[in-house]
């Protein structure tokens, strides 16, 4: 029986969760797509269960135009602000895309999560997920980052840099573009490295930032970063945020109890970012200036429901 879907009209504040079900016996990150809507009070709306992909909905993020984009397995997830319903699929190349940026051009940058031949080999003492190859490649992935104009269709594939983790299969898995819209900043997830890479003269850049200390997973590794509008960018750092300023200085560290925070989404009013931790299930509203955490939403889905996979504030 399919699902009924009590997602509202989008409104200033609302808040938009990748929350997905994981009801498959057989794999451990695969379920029902499902994205939880709240209003800027941080009070339930509704939910949404989206068609397309059969493991984690992801990497949630607003367009210049309002429209929500998700990600899962080879489907882009598009959710229209008026009626807070999905869209027919459109049509991309059979990619593990589960990151975004869009230029003010209209152009639409995209991450390719994975960047291997096959699933690494031991994945199983980690996971029983089942990873899909792409079908037009007979690949998991290449790990680029892809160009697409304002019709969405595709002008260039970059070939980038991608920082080698112990998996052995993640390309980009987080990315945000610079407000100058000129190179992106991104990472491989449980690497030490923020790299960047040059979109306008095609060229990789000297890495931004490198944590310090032993790594993953005993020590510093970075996950989610997200820039702000004056050019600094926020990232995670095992168990805090920092902020980086355009030299890749650390202007300030803000820390928390427990590692495991997987995406940040600043927030529309300058004054405050959400974090999201996939371990813990929750969501954290800090306050930038101050550091205290303003609000929680606890969505009970905590490891081995590992299933918080980004989170985007409706403008």
């Amino acid at each position: 029986m399919a699902r009924e879907s009590t997602t509202q009209p989008f409104e200033a504040g609302d808040i938009l969760i990748g929350c997905t079900l994981l009801n498959d016996p057989d794999d451990d990150h695969a379920g029902e797509g499902r994205v939880f809507q709240y209003d800027r009070d941080l009070q339930p709306k509704g939910e949404l269960w989206t068609k397309g992909g059969r493991h984690l909905v992801g990497g949630l993020i607003f367009d210049r135009n309002g429209l929500l984009w998700a990600f899962n397995d080879f489907a882009i997830i598009h959710v229209d602000p008026a009626t807070g319903r999905q869209l027919p699929l459109a049509i991309f190349p059979p990619r593990h895309f589960y990151s975004a940026g869009f230029a003010a051009d209209g152009s639409v940058y995209l991450g390719e999560h994975s960047n291997a031949k096959k699933p690494p080999e031991g994945i199983e003492k980690f996971t029983t997920i089942k990873m899909q190859l792409t079908p037009d490649t007979g690949v998991l992935g290449y790990g680029n980052i892809y160009k697409f104009n304002a019709d969405w269709e595709l002008e260039q594939e970059f070939d980038v840099e991608n920082a080698p983790e112990f998996l052995g299969f993640k390309g980009v898995t987080h990315m945000s573009l610079h407000p100058s819209d000129r190179f992106i900043s991104y990472t491989t997830e449980t690497t030490s490295r923020i790299l960047r890479y040059d979109v306008i003269d095609n060229q990789q850049m000297p890495d931004l930032y490198t944590c310090p200390g032993d790594g993953f997973p005993k020590g510093n590794y970075v996950a989610a970063l997200n820039y702000l509008p004056d050019g600094r960018l926020l990232a995670t750092q095992g168990a805090s945020m920092i902020v980086l300023d355009e030299a890749g200085e650390v202007l300030r560290e803000y820390p928390f109890e427990d590692s495991g925070w997987s995406h940040i989404a600043p927030c529309r009013d300058g004054q405050h970012a959400f974090l999201t931790n996939i371990w813990l299930g929750t969501v954290i509203k800090l306050h930038l200036e101050t550091g205290e955490i303003v609000a929680t939403i606890d969505t009970g889905f905590k490891a081995p429901d590992r299933c918080l996979a980004g989170l985007a504030e409706y403008p």
